[in-house]
């Protein structure tokens, strides 16, 4: 099955595994933090819903092992003018090679993923190589684990400038 049917069939073929709702209960509200006990796994998928704040700078979603960020995505709505998707990874003090930040660059996509003010759906799918990205059903790209042992990225946070509907993981078949 190819990525894009993984994403499309899993709302309706995967059974859930963790289901908060955000707008009943405050204590979900931004930032948001989500342990998981087994980890990250091969075909887990997160779907985050909600809306990008009108008046929007950005929002990020972290993966977390410990004090390393496995997997950093971050929308930007306004970097010089322009959209930008940043997507890297932190471990420890290595590779400094952002001032002031000891993240790795991995990547920078210009253009629009998302729009400040519309509703938001991220889905982010695990494999054993790559967590895979979409945004309003469209996939955006891989990136590769910096981060091998999977079930030790045990949190998740989204912080900034979004408002949570809910968020959701769950195991694709």
């Amino acid at each position: 099955m190819a990525w894009t049917e993984s994403i499309y069939h899993a709302s309706t073929l995967a059974s859930t595994y963790i289901w908060t709702s955000c707008e009943s209960n405050p204590k979900n509200s931004v930032p948001y933090n989500l342990n998981l006990a087994r980890g990250v796994y091969d075909k887990m998928m997160m779907t985050i819903l909600g809306h990008v704040k009108p008046n929007a700078k950005m929002f990020t979603v972290n993966f977390l092992r410990g004090n390393d960020i496995a997997f950093h995505i971050n929308p930007r709505f306004s970097e010089g003018g322009k959209q930008v998707l940043v997507r890297n990874h932190k471990q420890g003090l290595e590779k400094m090679e952002r001032v002031g930040k000891s993240f790795v660059q991995a990547g920078r996509r210009y253009g629009k993923c998302c729009t400040a003010g519309r509703l938001l759906e991220m889905k982010i799918m695990c494999t054993h190589e790559a967590f895979r990205v979409a945004v309003n059903n469209i996939p955006l790209f891989e990136f590769r684990h910096r981060i091998r042992e999977l079930n030790q990225i045990d949190r998740i946070n989204i912080l900034h400038d979004v408002v949570l509907t809910y968020v959701n993981v769950e195991t694709l078949p």
